[in-house]
């Protein structure tokens, strides 16, 4: 019972993953690019299809891997070594995703406005959140990091309390 538990355990939180990293950023991107107009201003994206298409690739590319490492780490049993480990790799993919948003240029987002005969531009930058992100991202290492050693240094106990429940 304990095992299956465990993969509906994986199975739920990879569904999660995918719909966090993949399908909602997809969506906002897709939704930004062809916004259009708005109450009479035209708005277009300011950026050209080979940049979309790269902010795309980096998000999907991560996304299925932090989504696949999501059902290893979820499934694996509760203070186990697989788990820790696993939960430090989904950590350091989750850095490098929150990093393929600065390095494909998604942190940097100009619009043209057009209203009438009037045109304008508005520019989005969130360059710092996203260091903001990878600062909390970094205590969480360290947090996992010391999971994992006292998953390792404390095996046997986590096992024989394991066996006795």
């Amino acid at each position: 019972m304990g095992a299956t538990k465990n993969m509906v355990r994986g199975t739920i939180f990879t569904i999660i993953y995918i719909v966090t990293t993949l399908v909602i950023p997809f969506m906002t991107f897709t939704w930004i690019k062809n916004l259009g107009s708005v109450e009479g201003t035209d708005i277009a994206l300011a950026m050209d299809n080979a940049r979309y298409n790269q902010i795309i690739f980096w998000v999907s590319a991560f996304g299925l891997i932090i989504s696949g490492c999501a059902f290893f780490a979820y499934s694996a049993p509760s203070q186990s070594v697989r788990r820790g480990v696993f939960a430090l790799i989904q950590i350091i993919l989750n850095c490098l995703y929150i990093w393929s948003y600065k390095f494909s240029g998604a942190t940097e987002i100009e619009f043209l406005l057009t209203v009438g005969s009037n045109e304008g531009a508005v520019a989005i930058d969130i360059q710092r959140m996203v260091m903001l992100y990878l600062g909390i991202y970094f205590l969480t290492i360290i947090l996992k990091s010391y999971d994992l050693i006292d998953f390792i240094v404390n095996r046997k106990k986590i096992q024989e309390r394991r066996i006795g429940e």
